[in-house]
């Protein structure tokens, strides 16, 4: 069975960070992660990472000569401790508040609020009203909360988290693989008959600025209630409200 070994590479041209696996009997890339923030590598461990194949993984291996090894090590002040919220210590009702106040600025027919934990991202709040009067609260909430994600360079929601960059999205389903380092995944769609459109995912930062959560608003509409892209008003102003809600992080 060929060994193999993670590292992190630096992208010479952007800085960006990705998580490889190499194979350590021919040096030949295996599976990725990516791509990342410096700050990622100081608070993230490499085994929390899911690593996939695919067009990421082509066009790094593509690249390579683009690349050079990242010794996280050598930063100053790194470690990889981070404060992040756990269960209680930022209530639920707080939570669900925050993506109402949102939802209110944007119009948003869905949201959801993840922080992070050791095992990926955790659905802390979850709305969307079109399953809300098919079936319920009670069972729109299971149906959106149910499970976690795991930090998947893949995911838009792990790529907020990791990057620290907002995604706006007019159509979900217009997103080319080879375009951008993320994808939507339509599983859930499928599953519930639901039809995201469009989407805007956002970091929610602590006190000190470390990003231990996203915001992720579905389906926008204008004053008439016809769906619409999130504009870059409705973005600025979900992003003061986070400012300031930050400081309930500490």
């Amino acid at each position: 069975m060929d060994r193999l070994r993670r590292e992190l590479w630096r992208h010479k041209h952007s800085a960006n960070l990705w998580a490889v696996e190499v194979s350590a009997r021919d040096e030949s890339l295996l599976a990725c992660s990516g791509p990342f923030t410096p700050r990622v590598a100081q608070v993230v461990a490499l085994d929390e990472l899911a690593y996939g194949r695919g067009p990421t993984l082509e066009w790094l291996r593509g690249r390579r000569a683009e690349f050079e090894r990242y010794d996280a090590s050598a930063e100053t002040g790194s470690g990889r401790e981070i404060d992040v919220p756990r269960a209680g210590a930022v209530s639920e009702e707080a939570v669900d508040a925050l993506l109402t106040e949102a939802r209110r600025l944007t119009r948003a027919e869905a949201g959801t609020v993840y922080l992070r934990e050791p095992a990926g991202l955790r659905f802390v709040a979850a709305h969307n009203e079109a399953l809300e009067r098919r079936h319920g609260w009670a069972e729109a909430r299971r149906r959106l909360t149910d499970g976690s994600l795991p930090l998947d360079e893949r995911s838009i929601a792990s790529y907020v988290l990791l990057t620290h960059r907002p995604v706006n999205m007019p159509d979900a389903y217009d997103v080319r693989v080879d375009e951008q380092p993320y994808v939507f995944n339509p599983a859930w769609d499928l599953m519930n008959d639901y039809r995201t459109r469009a989407m805007l995912s956002l970091p929610i930062r602590d006190g000190r600025g470390d990003v231990v959560g996203v915001l992720q608003l579905i389906n926008a509409r204008d004053e008439a209630g016809a769906l619409a892209p999130f504009s870059a008003a409705a973005e600025d102003a979900v992003g003061v409200l986070l400012v300031g809600w930050s400081q309930r992080l500490g």
